[in-house]
């Protein structure tokens, strides 16, 4: 399990899931969007006096992805030491990962329009597992802060399918 100062770490890095506005009139992709609250965050990195280091962040996250998908679904729930069944005990959409992660999947997979397309977004909401997690950060945080680097443990999804992972 993460220790407490890597927890900490994943959290300030899920918090850029949770912090961004797109805005009604929004002229790029909801990624896009959610992109420059990411880079923003990453910007807190080795300059917070040491208190985060990218590559104390890059520590954690291949212990991340080589961890069972409990953790995954630990990450997003509203307490970390909440017993099972994880899937029953997720943070609400609004405090947590999953509207981030639905419009991340839905746009990476092409489900949707240019834009947001908050019908097929909420119906993966519902849907939510954390292999969504697992491709948004994938995708929006280590090919960032560490391009062509690969991800060992990681196996990109080749379908939107949801049907095929596990249940909890």
């Amino acid at each position: 399990m993460l220790n407490p100062k890597q927890l900490e770490i994943f959290y300030w890095v899920t918090l850029a899931f949770r912090d961004y506005y797109i805005p009604d009139d929004c002229e790029s992709t909801p990624i896009g969007m959610m992109q420059s609250a990411i880079d923003d965050y990453f910007e807190g990195f080795d300059i917070q006096g040491g208190r985060f280091r990218v590559a104390d962040l890059k520590e954690v996250l291949l212990y991340a992805f080589e961890a069972d998908i409990e953790l995954w679904w630990r990450l997003n729930c509203y307490d970390f030491n909440a017993k099972p069944p994880l899937h029953e005990v997720q943070a609400q959409d609004h405090l947590g990962v999953q509207f981030a992660c639905a419009i991340f999947w839905v746009e990476y997979f092409g489900l949707g329009n240019e834009f947001a397309d908050v019908f097929v977004a909420e119906e993966y909401i519902e849907k939510y597992h954390p292999e969504m997690l697992r491709l948004l950060i994938k995708c929006c945080v280590w090919d960032v802060l560490f391009p062509g680097e690969a991800l060992p443990g990681y196996t990109m999804p080749t379908s939107a399918d949801i049907s095929s992972f596990d249940s909890q």
